[in-house]
């Protein structure tokens, strides 16, 4: 009995770590480009990257 309730609080732990850290990843992932499309608005010195990436992100939604 100790040994499937140890089991199943393994997996719950690595359920739950797995969850964090690829919620940190997705984070990440999002900043640099937020990053990215912030150097190009200012180099640009207009809102039209930022404009044109959210028209492509409400295009890959549908």
């Amino acid at each position: 009995m100790i040994e499937l309730f140890n089991a199943a609080l393994i997996g719950v732990v690595s359920l739950c770590f797995g969850l964090l850290a690829g919620t940190r990843i997705a984070q990440i992932h999002y900043s640099r480009r937020l990053a990215k499309l912030a150097k190009r608005s200012v180099y640009s010195k207009t809102i039209a990257p930022v404009l044109v990436a959210a028209k492509e992100g409400r295009a890959g939604q549908k």
